[in-house]
């Protein structure tokens, strides 16, 4: 399967331009996965949340950062790779928390933060569009499709 995966990839992406969407798409699903888990687990009670002070520094903070330097760095064209997936997973990170930004306060948990999720499928959706250009490569992937 991996040889597949890897013959595939050299075949129908690698260089080309589906690449980076491929690469921003993988990062959104990891990174909100990762932080689906992180949240859920600081809410049963973990201590891993990030303060400075007295302050509660949210995951959105670090989604716009990643989001403005993936920017930055095609004001040059350069890093396109890294840039995609920067681009990813600052993606997930605020629509994660989108609800936050709309309200203007800490509604994660609350009826309210359903918003959070309503933006993270508008956000897949917009990715798996993006993902469509690389459908040679998934279908190679794939392998024939057995007749019934």
């Amino acid at each position: 399967m991996l040889t597949r995966i890897g013959h595939a990839y050299e075949l129908h992406t690698r260089d080309r331009p589906p690449e980076a969407a491929l690469i921003a798409t993988l990062a959104y699903f990891v990174a909100l996965v990762a932080v689906r888990l992180f949240t859920t687990l600081t809410k049963a009670g973990a201590d891993a949340d990030i303060n400075i002070g007295a302050t509660h520094i949210h995951h959105v903070v670090f989604g716009i950062a990643a989001i403005l330097i993936s920017g930055m760095l095609a004001l040059d064209e350069t890093h396109r790779l890294f840039r995609a997936a920067l681009f990813g997973i600052g993606a997930a990170l605020v629509l994660d928390e989108f609800a936050l930004v709309v309200f203007l306060k800490d509604v994660y948990w609350l009826p309210q933060g359903l918003l959070s999720g309503f933006a993270l499928v508008v956000g897949l959706l917009a990715l798996a569009i993006n993902l469509f250009r690389s459908r040679a490569f998934i279908l190679e992937v794939r392998g024939p499709r057995e007749k019934p």
